[in-house]
């Protein structure tokens, strides 16, 4: 660190901890809310069968009638779909309910673990897994004839089942922290808008939202970090602000606008910058500056060949390649339609951090247009790591070559871990990445 950032960097905690005490004495429009909120999380919309071990003692609740469960294991839970009924089986005895049950815990250490929670749906990490959790649970039957099983929780518990997973429970402090504070700016939003709401539920458990998955992979810091941070968010002229963020940027920050047409363009986001300590603007919206920034290897705080130990999935995603075949990559691009053999993939517009928004995939009989980021990342199965990638073809072979994991707006958290490893305090990277934010006080 040299002396000027060591000097800003002081100064700037400074001025954060004197933002921090008057935030805590603001005015009732900075209150969002009078005290800590619940939160409903769908963690489960896609499964007819549940298998729940129950760890501690447990109050059932189903239309009028209560019965207890104490450190029971592997209790079967069905949905009958000829009447959407749910069947429970607790030793060997078959029972009807009906089409909603919720448990409660008769002691704050009980939890329930479910098997085989499904995660990462349609990525390229999806699978299943059992996962521990607390809180209140409830099972309703969809219109699918599925379970939704819903956790409420308070807001603050529900972000220490977020943390380690969206960052990595052993992060460096710092890095958890600014994590937390992005976390509850996402959950408050929601909360506020309904953005991710059912109407039995507040907030979804995958990466449509953000990944909730219960007790799991908490850790002390992890912990820490929430409670450290509590009630803190990110505002811009008073009112909560989305703190988006993805896993890598690849090296430049994208602007909303190429990412999300239709969402709110906050201040903070109408700026990009090239994801270093000395904020540099950069442009690779044209194919060739795009090409030749995704074959370098830039000093940049995501890559980590940058001096800094950074975790596997930086590793493993700043920089990546997939091939295929003509036909199969034709097969999968088509959709299986009869559109003959694939040409050619035309980028048509770039964001400022070389994400394509905009393509053109050139058959033999047809050309097929996909406009936006995300539709064009989950135009390949599984999804690609980012839309910022450049296409090599020789012969019947064709290769991606590409930057990144995410949409890239908002906070890098390869970029916020090698900021926290290097010394810096969670709100000097949370002004690194929201650029015109402020850190309040929320309750």
């Amino acid at each position: 660190m040299n002396i000027n950032h060591y000097t800003s960097f002081y100064l700037f905690n400074i001025v954060i901890t004197l933002s921090l005490l008057l935030t805590h004495c603001t005015s009732a429009e900075t209150r969002l809310f009078d005290s800590e909120p619940d939160v409903r999380v769908r963690i489960i919309n896609t499964k007819n069968n549940l298998l729940i071990d129950f760890e501690g003692s447990w109050q059932l609740n189903h239309g009028s009638e209560t019965m207890e469960i104490a450190n029971a294991e592997a209790v079967q839970f069905s949905v009958c779909p000829q009447n959407k009924q749910i069947t429970m089986i607790l030793a060997d005895t078959l029972t009807f309910v009906t089409d909603r049950i919720n448990f409660i815990a008769n002691d704050e250490n009980a939890t329930i673990s479910i098997a085989d929670v499904p995660y990462g749906v349609g990525w390229w990490w999806e699978g299943k897994e059992k996962r521990t959790y607390e809180g209140e649970i409830y099972l309703y039957v969809n219109t699918d004839d599925l379970f939704d099983v819903v956790v409420q929780l308070p807001l603050e518990e529900y972000l220490k089942g977020v943390v380690p997973y969206e960052i990595g429970g052993n992060s460096p402090l710092e890095a958890l922290k600014a994590q937390a504070v992005a976390a509850r700016c996402e959950a408050v939003i929601a909360l506020r808008s309904g953005l991710y709401s059912g109407e039995n539920h507040d907030l979804t458990s995958d990466v449509e939202c953000q990944v909730f998955s219960g007790n799991g992979r908490r850790t002390p810091a992890s912990d820490k970090a929430v409670e450290l941070t509590r009630g803190i968010i990110l505002t811009e002229n008073g009112a909560p602000i989305n703190a988006y963020y993805a896993s890598n940027c690849g090296g430049v920050s994208e602007l909303i606008r190429n990412v999300w047409f239709e969402r709110v363009e906050y201040e903070s986001y109408k700026v990009h910058n090239k994801d270093s300590k000395n904020r540099m603007d950069i442009d690779l919206s044209t194919e060739s500056a795009a090409r030749e920034w995704i074959f370098s290897s830039p000093h940049v705080l995501c890559n980590p060949d940058a001096g800094v130990e950074l975790p596997l999935f930086s590793q493993q995603n700043f920089r990546w390649e997939r091939s295929f075949s003509a036909a199969e990559l034709t097969k999968m691009l088509s959709n299986d339609n009869q559109y003959g053999k694939l040409i050619d993939i035309v980028p048509q517009k770039r964001g400022v951090s070389g994400r394509i928004y905009l393509a053109d995939f050139v058959f033999e009989n047809q050309t097929i247009q996909v406009k936006g980021e995300l539709n064009i990342r989950q135009m390949w199965k599984p999804a690609l790591r980012s839309a910022n990638f450049v296409v090599n073809m020789e012969g019947d072979s064709i290769t991606l070559h590409g930057a990144g994991w995410g949409h890239g707006v908002g906070m890098c958290q390869s970029g916020a871990i090698s900021l926290a490893k290097q010394g810096y305090s969670f709100d000097f990277i949370l002004n690194h990445y929201y650029t015109k934010a402020s850190v309040t006080g929320m309750y």
